[in-house]
């Protein structure tokens, strides 16, 4: 019973069961049923296409005929042709020609407007080019003015637009027309209104939706003419070569919708675009839809034998796949559990086993990195409190003992020598600071201060300072020490060469939206850009330079990489070095900032 509670067993047996009973009968169903179900599956996508096909094709007709309705009741329209012809167009009439204007350009399937007006009033407006238009007094007698004067205003689709042209000219369009009437005196006629549809865009409505490659469709009108078609036209002379009794019988298929043409047999469907009596007709070969059934028939019943000869290997095999992984990472997880934490399971897929062993890879390699965090965090922390310890081992006795040179001093005259002992005493009280690893800026601006005070006692000809400091920076807390190392590096080594005259070093600080910026500038020797980056980069056995370098490590590890030194110089124009510090207002914000950065 044991081989039963494994889950490859399981998967195995169900694999049967769900997998093969049901194959072998779908393999029995589609055999019996498929064509009648393929055969009414392709009738009813063609009905669906070819009303889709005649909803577009409604739309665009509808569109036309509500333009033409509101053109030929505009009250500015109205009053243009209830009028004696103007010499000059008032503001009104002038937008209502510029909307004609623009129609042919805001509805591309529009080819031409022409409005006659029983005034004398002709306005003609082409997409393409210009053309010549018949006079009104000739087209009065023609069959296309008396049938668009008979529909009383209602519009009056017609096949071709050749008679408004003269010189038997033929245009690739179909054409409505409207009788327009005063619309407070319907029987005081105005004029006419004629507007061509580019025959291209009805084809583009047709051609847009296919049903097959060898599907015939069809857009014919009210007088069975053949308005477009998706094939070329020798595919399609034998609609135009037909009687009359042909096109009915194609036009309206009723309970025989199979028609033969050219020796083949068609699906005929039909749909009617209401109201105007166009007619979108399909024609698909019922060869097609056979071949279609022969394949998914042929299909159906060799997958079928196929898969009932593969089916056994194919479960245990799938079953082995799955369970595989799945007893691997069992075992690399009762190996973690003992204590063997270098645990890495191989992922050998994409599916839900091998996101769950990617995820699993993930959380040990996370709980190792916190383990070595958390010793590494320990260790560096006992270090800090050994050194802040030493420290503060005794410090009065030194402040004590430079507080009598202080006095000692000042009492014998020598105030140069008070003056250093008291900056130098003032810089060991701030360094210290009690032991704390942050302060103020204004300790740290003091700080500095203190720092090159002393060093002008050192070197009282080398160079001159300036602050530039906005009083506004000093309340902000800050880690400690961090400008003296980049002002200690500007002293030392960029004035080392002045021989005539003092150098200048600049310090400036002001306070922005987002950080505090200090600049440590100086007009010393400058560096080249490999030094610059030997500087940031120099090892703790270097010569030189380790300051800047610890600097720019406290300020990424405790503030992030967008906190990093930047170093501009130029040699023998000098050095600036740019420092940014987050705002911090308080201890609490200083503790948040240090524990998000500095254990990263």
């Amino acid at each position: 019973m044991r081989l039963f509670q494994k889950l490859q067993t399981k998967i195995f047996l169900y694999f049967i069961l769900v997998v093969l009973i049901p194959l072998v009968s779908l393999g029995i169903f589609s055999y019996l049923n498929s064509t009648k179900l393929l055969e009414k599956q392709v009738l009813h996508q063609q009905s669906q296409t070819i009303g889709l096909i005649e909803n577009n094709i409604q739309l665009m007709l509808d569109d036309v005929q509500d333009i033409s309705s509101y053109i030929m009741n505009n009250e500015t329209f109205q009053n243009l042709l209830n009028q004696p012809k103007p010499d000059e167009y008032s503001r009104s009439q002038q937008t209502m020609l510029a909307y004609l204007s623009n129609l042919k350009t805001a509805k591309s399937y529009i080819s031409f407007i022409i409005v006659y007006g029983e005034n004398g009033f002709v306005y003609r407006d082409f997409k393409d080019f210009y053309r010549e238009v018949v006079p009104y007094q000739q087209l009065i007698e023609t069959p296309t003015y008396i049938a668009t004067a008979a529909k009383e205003g209602e519009a009056n689709w017609m096949f071709s637009s050749d008679p408004l042209f003269p010189y038997l000219q033929q245009y690739n369009e179909v054409m409505v027309g409207r009788r327009v009437t005063n619309i407070y005196d319907a029987d005081q006629k105005l004029g006419m209104l004629f507007m061509g549809i580019r025959r291209e865009a009805l084809l583009d409505s047709i051609q847009d939706i296919e049903i097959s490659a060898t599907t015939h469709l069809l857009l014919v009108d009210d007088n069975y003419n053949l308005v477009a078609s998706n094939q070329k036209s020798r595919d399609i002379e034998y609609y135009r070569d037909g009687d009359l009794d042909f096109k009915k019988r194609l036009l309206n298929p009723g309970q025989a919708p199979v028609i033969r043409v050219n020796g083949l047999d068609y699906y005929v469907s039909t749909a009617q675009v209401e109201p105007y009596e166009w007619k979108v007709v399909s024609l698909t070969p019922l060869k097609e839809i056979r071949q279609q059934h022969q394949v998914l028939l042929k299909f159906t019943l060799i997958a079928s034998i196929s898969l009932l000869l593969i089916v056994a290997l194919l479960s245990i095999f799938l079953s082995r796949n799955v369970t595989s992984p799945i007893r691997r990472l069992l075992r690399s997880m009762n190996d973690f559990k003992r204590g063997d934490f270098n645990q890495k399971v191989a992922v050998e897929s994409r599916d839900e086993v091998g996101l769950l062993t990617q995820k699993y890879n993930q959380m040990v390699a996370e709980l190792n990195e916190l383990i070595q965090k958390v010793y590494i965090s320990q260790t560096n922390q006992k270090m800090i409190e050994l050194k802040t310890l030493q420290a503060q081992i005794e410090p009065h006795f030194l402040y004590n003992t430079l507080d009598y040179i202080f006095l000692n001093s000042k009492i014998n005259g020598d105030d140069d020598t008070a003056e250093v002992v008291r900056s130098l005493s003032q810089l060991f009280r701030i360094s210290l600071n009690r032991g704390s690893d942050y302060y103020s800026l204004e300790n740290e601006i003091n700080q500095i201060k203190a720092y090159v005070n002393i060093q002008q006692a050192r070197f009282p000809h080398r160079f001159k300072t300036e602050y530039a400091i906005d009083p506004a920076v000093e309340p902000y807390l800050t880690s400690k020490l961090l400008l003296q190392p980049i002002v200690e590096n500007a002293i030392i080594h960029s004035f080392d060469y002045k021989e005539k005259g003092q150098g200048l070093l600049r310090i400036a600080g002001f306070l922005s939206e987002k950080c505090i910026t200090f600049t440590v500038e100086d007009n010393g020797k400058g560096m080249t850009e490999q030094q610059v980056a030997t500087l940031l980069e120099v090892s703790a056995q270097g010569s030189g330079g380790y300051g800047i370098k610890n600097v720019n490590e406290r300020l990424t590890m405790l503030f992030g990489e967008d906190y990093r030194l930047h170093i501009a110089s130029t040699i023998g124009t000098g050095t600036t070095v740019t420092i940014r510090l987050p705002i911090i207002h308080n201890e609490e914000e200083w503790v948040s900032l240090y524990e998000s950065h500095s254990h990263r």
